[in-house]
């Protein structure tokens, strides 16, 4: 009995050691296990995981920069004042805590009673729309009776469709949060603050103000979304070139917190500061862009012109004082246009074949390598033939005997390739290098075109006969005003700018000086060339850009459009007139561009006068004593 109680014994042993190590075994597997969990968390996913606790137990807040406003220095009784043309404004948005609204389809209701339709809808373009198979011919009563009857079934549906939007948004039961409408007015915070619902609240926003309309939109661009991040940056414009500088950087504060969300005193804390953007104050003259800009827009209207540009410059310096496109575009609401491609500023961006506008170029190599004078003559057959191609007169007159003044007041383009001949095809693509067409100027604005001179490094002689008149080659407003710049500046080319100081979040300012960029042109050749393009005005063909009491030196053009299929050119025009005045003391150059003009197609009926209209503000403007005879002007109904 003994004996099997022993045995007995020794069984129940042997069982439970081997538990033990089943049950040690268990132990180290689960132990191996989390010790790989565990550098799996910490180690390889460490990262992530700090992050994602640095939201429970630190507080962390993004502390945005102010975006940096854009100046304009205006006289206002010989003093100097910044005016802002791009600036911020603070602006309420209503969003939406759906998770918390009791009734989404009674909110919706009152808040459209509110707020409407939201007011980037086009109704223009939605009438356009509605009234399109509307004939004409029909009794303007009964005409006028079924607009009415579309306006308001459209709108009865449009209104039933937000409230259907609204209550969608409202109904989502785990949503957080969610915005309904943007920039709203003080009446309409007023109105859905006294409705005391639970689930609605506002925010601030910051958005981007332009208090001046119609000065530009080229020239600012938009502070627009990045619709894959949600993100806004600078597009086109200064808005665009400057971003960064505009934007400044993001400060942040970072501290931890227990259980509750409350901060540890003791705790570490970092904290950087945000740093404003800076603000950029423009050469741009008020007063002279305002002028300019209205007498482009009522040119393109006046003319049924399809588009336009202007630009004054300065040319002892290069600062622009005047800069516009059209058809031009509110920064407010850039996202309204119909072609996005209306962004692209004309002045830097549309490169086209300058034509007549081009001939003082060509003169102006003749003349600094001394192979022609202003009374140099040639004598005129009306055409060129250089091999298989003949070239005539614009007007397809012949003029026998002419000197190079009257070359340029009749524009003949035999001339111009007379000139171009005595100094060789090569030194004529040298200088125009020298002028620097085909490079961009370097102004401190986005999606600057270089243009395009290649058909000059082409061998034949045909490539430099025809860009001595301004075809075959392509050229921006801004590199043209450029190089009449030189002519204007006694043969001294400055560098174009639009940006005159920088004025830092700390009080530092960087001053942009005018920078010169070579001698293209001898000072007399220049002054020779100046001579003969105030004889342009004052007896050649561009006397509709006279300004009475004032010399005035220009030139006129009317460039044909190049086919887009094929070669060629198809019977619309580009007219175009560049001139500076007065001729003692150049104050400003000119550039005026209208693109195909539907009446009035030379540079002559069209574009001069606009040129003449802008010239005789600034020339008043700045008091600028005479330097001709009063009532010179040609006078044209």
């Amino acid at each position: 009995m003994g004996w099997k109680s022993n045995r007995h014994y020794h069984r129940k042993s042997v069982n439970g050691q081997g538990r033990i190590k089943v049950l040690a075994a268990f132990f180290v597997i689960v132990a191996a296990i989390t010790i790989i969990k565990l550098f799996d968390l910490q180690i390889l996913k460490g990262h992530f995981y700090t992050a994602l606790a640095s939201g429970q137990h630190e507080l962390y807040q993004k502390l945005f920069p102010e975006r940096g406003s854009i100046y304009v220095v205006e006289n206002n009784g010989g003093q100097q004042t910044l005016f802002p043309l791009v600036t911020n404004k603070k602006m309420p948005m209503l969003y939406a805590v759906p998770s918390i609204i009791v009734s989404p389809e009674e909110t919706a209701k009152v808040l459209f009673e509110i707020l409407g339709l939201p007011e980037d809808i086009d109704i223009i373009k939605v009438e356009a729309e509605l009234f399109v198979d509307i004939s004409a011919d029909l009794d303007p009563k009964m005409a006028e009776e079924i607009k009415q009857a579309r306006r308001e079934t459209w709108y009865e549906e449009q209104n039933k469709l937000e409230v259907e939007r609204l209550t969608n948004i409202l109904s989502k039961a785990d949503d957080p949060y969610e915005p309904i409408r943007r920039r709203l007015i003080d009446q309409q915070v007023e109105q859905i603050e006294a409705l005391n619902i639970s689930g609605l609240a506002f925010k601030d926003e910051v958005w981007r103000f332009y208090p001046d309309k119609g000065m530009g939109g080229h020239v600012f661009g938009f502070w627009g979304y990045n619709y894959e991040d949600d993100t806004r940056s600078g597009k086109y414009g200064l808005e665009g070139y400057f971003d960064q500088l505009l934007a400044g950087e993001f400060g942040e504060i970072r501290s931890e917190r227990d259980a509750w969300g409350n901060i540890i005193p003791v705790a570490s804390h970092n904290f950087k500061e945000k740093e404003d953007g800076a603000d950029l104050v423009l050469t741009i003259d008020r007063a002279i862009q305002y002028k300019a800009c209205q007498s482009l827009y009522q040119a393109v209207d006046y003319f049924k012109a399809k588009g336009g540009a202007v630009v004054v410059m300065e040319p002892k310096t290069g600062a622009i004082l005047a800069m516009c496109g059209a058809p031009d575009f509110d920064p407010d609401e850039y996202s309204k246009v119909e072609n996005i491609d209306v962004y692209n500023n004309p002045v830097i961006f549309n490169a086209y074949e300058p034509g007549s506008i081009f001939k003082p170029i060509t003169m102006a190599a003749a003349l600094d390598v001394g192979k022609v004078d202003p009374n140099s003559t040639f004598t005129d057959t009306g055409s060129e033939t250089i091999g298989e191609y003949t070239i005539n007169n614009f007007d397809d007159k012949v003029y026998g005997v002419q000197t190079m003044t009257e070359v340029l007041e009749k524009s003949i383009n035999t001339g111009v390739i007379y000139a171009m001949r005595q100094i060789t095809p090569k030194v004529f693509a040298d200088y125009i290098k020298d002028f620097d067409f085909g490079q961009p100027t370097g102004i401190q604005l986005n999606n600057e075109s270089a243009g395009n001179i290649s058909n000059l490094d082409q061998p034949g002689e045909i490539w430099a006969a025809t860009a001595s008149y301004g075809q075959g080659i392509q050229v921006t407003p801004l590199q043209m005003v450029k190089a009449m710049g030189a002519i204007a500046n006694g043969g001294k080319m400055m560098k174009p700018y639009i940006v005159s100081q920088i004025l830092y979040s700390k009080n530092e300012v960087e001053n942009i000086l005018p920078e010169e960029v070579r001698q293209v042109i001898s000072a007399k050749a220049a002054l020779m060339l100046s001579g003969m393009m105030v004889s342009v005005v004052e007896n050649g063909h561009a006397k509709t850009a006279a300004v009475s009491g004032y010399r005035v030196a220009g030139k006129t053009g009317t460039a044909q459009v190049a086919s887009t299929v094929g070669r060629g050119y198809t019977s619309d025009v580009i007219t175009s007139f560049v001139g500076f005045a007065p001729f003692s003391d150049p104050k400003f150059v000119i550039l005026v561009r209208l693109d195909k003009p539907q009446w009035a197609k030379t540079g002559v009926e069209s574009a001069a006068p606009v040129f003449k209209d802008i010239a005789k503000f600034i020339l008043q403007y700045y008091n600028v004593p005479y330097d001709g005879i009063k009532d010179q002007e040609e006078k044209v109904n």
